[in-house]
């Protein structure tokens, strides 16, 4: 396991290990832009160690993580393919063990220790970043989920969006792993709650935690930041879940054929794998 870094610190396109066979060929990369992205650049890019790893590694760690296993090196073969019976998805993770998921596990990857020798701040930046992403899901699906004000329990499952989101993975990889995640037992895509919750902790993490990240990371209270608020309310996000389902599933049961096809076309789906995509649908669906 490990990452080809080459001298601009990013990942060769052909070192890429994908979550997809080798016989799918891969999906074209959409670009997105949505507005003031330069205002995230500090959380989302500079300190985001998140975007040096690949998506293959960070699900493969994310899976055999405990804390007794915290510090024993993954030695066992990569797994390609996930769904939603796996029962790592259940397992409960609290915000220490996430901050020693990132240090042990994601920080120990070869090339990740090379980037941390030259880059100690970026390191220590990202870990406070990642907190604070954790602390702003678990604040805003506490009040999805949890009438009575209890503290949400985080899973490993909420976890997965932000390695599809950030991590480094062909297009055709980030698909399949959705597509496996959430199939039924025929092996076909629908509506699902389980669906629904990986929707909107996708949209919270690419709105209000990153704006929390940000405002947590220079304290700043600035026009952008009363703006950037506006679009990331979690009315916004809920919304945003309502409109993907009605536009996603223009039948009930999707198959692999079918769904993939939705991440071809442009003005399709592709903008829910990166966090530039999905704002910018928050700023256009904004409620």
């Amino acid at each position: 396991m490990g990452l080809d870094l080459c001298c601009e610190k990013k990942i060769a396109k052909n070192s890429y290990k994908s979550l997809a066979p080798s016989n799918e060929p891969d999906i074209s990369e959409q670009k997105y832009v949505s507005e003031k992205d330069d205002y995230y650049e500090v959380v989302e890019k500079t300190n985001n160690v998140l975007t040096y790893i690949q998506l293959i590694d960070y699900m493969n760690l994310l899976e055999n993580f405990t804390l007794e296993t915290a510090t024993v090196q993954f030695a066992g073969k990569l797994k390609t393919q996930f769904s939603r019976k796996d029962a790592f998805l259940s397992q409960e993770i609290n915000i220490d063990e996430f901050q020693s998921f990132i240090e042990n596990k994601l920080y120990q990857i070869n090339e990740i220790k090379d980037l941390k020798g030259n880059n100690e701040t970026m390191m220590t930046n990202f870990k406070q970043i990642a907190r604070n992403i954790f602390e702003g899901l678990q604040l805003k699906l506490g009040q999805t989920y949890n009438n009575n004000n209890e503290r949400y329990i985080m899973t490993k499952k909420i976890l997965i969006p932000l390695g599809v989101i950030f991590c480094v993975s062909k297009v055709i990889g980030k698909v399949k792993l959705i597509f496996d995640l959430f199939k039924n037992e025929a092996n076909k895509f629908t509506k699902s709650e389980e669906l629904n919750l990986y929707l909107i902790t996708s949209f919270i993490t690419c709105s209000y935690c990153l704006v929390n990240a940000k405002y947590q990371f220079d304290r700043k209270k600035t026009d952008d930041l009363k703006d950037r608020l506006n679009v990331s309310e979690l009315k916004d996000s809920k919304n945003l879940v309502k409109v993907f389902n009605e536009k996603f599933f223009d039948k009930e049961e999707l198959s692999w054929e079918e769904f993939k096809e939705k991440f071809k076309k442009d003005g399709g789906f592709q903008w829910l794998l990166s966090a530039k995509g999905i704002r910018k649908l928050l700023e256009e669906n904004n409620v």
